[in-house]
């Protein structure tokens, strides 16, 4: 995927569309001052380089019901390609991981994980982190309430 050039409307539509990707064409040509059919050949550019990678529902968990956060660091018996690979592959095979991150430091994974209630979790744990062999240790950490929850990438513009 290569890099382009983004300019200030550009960024402007970014910025609109991160905030609110159901406004119309013609609502979001006349926020950033371009034709309808510039902004959408624009909107199309963004998305086939994959600046704009999905439009989605953001949803709150609170509202489906009971569910639990937790924060789970993961630190691997290993760093080599091959146990990183095969761990991911792993975590990729788990709907309840919502987000895993490879990161520096002292663990090797942080993974958000999203359950109904802590048997699901301990189901998952038991399933996918207990029994891994590739996993020298995790800690679990159970998320109290969200402070602030932002899907936004700031950009200029």
């Amino acid at each position: 995927m290569p890099d382009i050039e983004l300019d200030q409307i550009d960024r402007k539509i970014i910025n609109l569309l991160q905030g609110n990707s159901q406004i119309t064409n013609l609502e979001l040509a006349d926020a950033v001052a371009v034709s309808p059919p510039t902004c959408l050949r624009r909107v199309r550019r963004l998305r086939e380089a994959g600046v704009i990678a999905k439009d989605v529902a953001i949803v709150d968990p609170s509202k489906l019901g009971s569910h639990i956060q937790l924060i789970v660091t993961v630190e691997l018996k290993g760093d080599d390609r091959v146990l990183m690979d095969a761990f991911e592959k792993t975590i990729h095979a788990q709907d309840c991981v919502m987000q895993c991150y490879l990161v520096t430091g002292s663990t090797d994974y942080v993974l958000v994980v999203c359950v109904r209630n802590m048997s699901e979790f301990e189901k998952f744990a038991r399933a996918t982190l207990y029994t891994n062999p590739l996993i020298k240790r995790f800690i679990t950490l159970t998320v109290i309430s969200r402070v602030k929850y932002e899907t936004r990438i700031p950009i200029d513009g």
